[in-house]
C-alpha cells in the first residue's frame, strides 16, 4: 500500500505545471533582499467577504484539468515572499494556460476566481463603477500594505470593502461590476510604461475601451472613456474574465484585444 501511495504522489508531482513568468509591481529600487518577510496582513474580513474561489481549469488539448490543489502544492514549496508573485502556468506541454495569484487567505487561486460576481449596488449608468472606484478606493502598492510582499490580490468583494489596493484590485472590482451590467469586460495583464500593471477592457457596441481602474479622475460620462486603440504605453500579454483566460499568439505589441492574435487558453469551472 505504501509503495502505491508513493507512486501516486510521484505521478501527481510529475504532472504539476511549471511557472513560466512572475510579475513584480515593486519599484526598481526595491530588491528581494530589502523586502521584509512577514505574514499577509490586511483589513479585517467579515464572513460575507469570503467567497468560494474553488475551481478547476480546463485546457483544450490536454487529458486532465489543472486543479487548484495542484497549484497550491507547487506554490507551497516556495518561500512566503516568492509565493506572493503572480504565476503563469504551463500544463501538459502547453504554455501560459492560466494565471494564479495569492489572496488575502495566503493561498494561490486562479485569476478568474477573483471575479466572484459581486456588484456593490444596482446602476444602469456604465460610468458609475469607475466613478465609484475613483471616489472610494485608495491606490497603494502591495509591498507597502502587506509588509513587503510583492503581490496580493483581493476578490471583487474584498476590493470594494478594503480601503486600499493596487492595480489588480481596482481592475478586478471594476471588471466584475461591469460584467454584472451586461458588459463584455476583461482584466488585462501586462505593463504600462514598462511597469507591471493591470487594467480593464470593456467592449461596448463592438468597440474596445481601455479603462484605467486606478484613475482618480471623476468621470461622469461614458463618452469620456478612451478607445483602446488610442491608449499609449499599455503592453498587454494576457486577459481574463470570470470564465476564460486569453494569451497573445505573438510577441508583437497590440492595441487590439480581439482577433486572431489572441487564443482562448482555458476555461475556469467554478465549484
Amino acid at each position: 500500500m505504501r509503495w502505491l501511495l508513493a507512486s501516486a504522489l510521484l505521478a501527481i508531482l510529475l504532472l504539476l505545471p511549471e511557472v513560466v513568468r512572475q510579475w513584480q509591481h515593486l519599484p526598481a529600487q526595491h530588491t528581494l533582499q530589502e523586502r521584509k518577510l512577514a505574514s499577509v496582513r490586511g483589513e479585517p474580513e467579515t464572513p460575507s467577504m469570503r467567497d468560494n474561489q474553488r475551481g478547476t481549469v480546463v485546457v483544450p488539448g490536454t487529458s486532465a484539468p489543472l486543479t487548484e490543489a495542484m497549484v497550491q502544492q507547487a506554490v507551497g514549496k516556495r518561500s512566503e515572499q516568492e509565493s506572493s508573485y503572480i504565476s503563469i502556468w504551463n500544463w501538459q506541454g502547453l504554455e501560459s494556460v492560466t494565471a494564479s495569484a495569492r489572496g488575502l487567505d495566503k493561498l494561490h487561486h486562479f485569476a478568474n476566481s477573483y471575479l466572484v460576481g459581486f456588484q456593490p449596488f444596482e446602476t444602469k449608468a456604465l460610468w458609475v463603477p469607475l466613478y465609484t472606484l475613483a471616489t472610494r478606493k485608495e491606490y497603494q502598492y502591495d509591498h507597502l500594505q502587506y509588509a513587503g510582499l510583492a503581490d496580493i490580490w483581493q476578490t471583487s468583494r474584498q476590493a470594494y470593502y478594503q480601503k486600499r489596493g493596487d492595480c489588480e484590485d481596482h481592475a478586478i472590482l471594476l471588471a466584475d461590476w461591469l460584467i454584472n451590467l451586461g458588459i463584455d469586460a476583461r482584466v488585462a495583464l501586462g505593463t504600462h510604461k514598462g511597469q507591471g500593471h493591470a487594467w480593464v477592457i470593456a467592449i461596448v457596441d463592438d468597440t474596445e475601451y481601455l479603462l484605467e481602474a486606478t484613475s482618480k479622475r471623476r468621470q461622469s460620462t461614458w463618452q469620456a472613456m478612451p478607445l483602446a486603440a488610442l491608449a499609449e504605453g499599455y503592453e498587454v500579454e494576457f486577459q481574463f474574465n470570470r470564465d476564460y483566460f486569453w494569451a497573445k499568439t505573438t510577441s508583437a505589441p497590440t492595441r487590439r484585444y480581439r482577433g486572431k492574435h489572441w487564443i482562448k487558453k482555458s476555461q475556469f469551472i467554478r465549484g
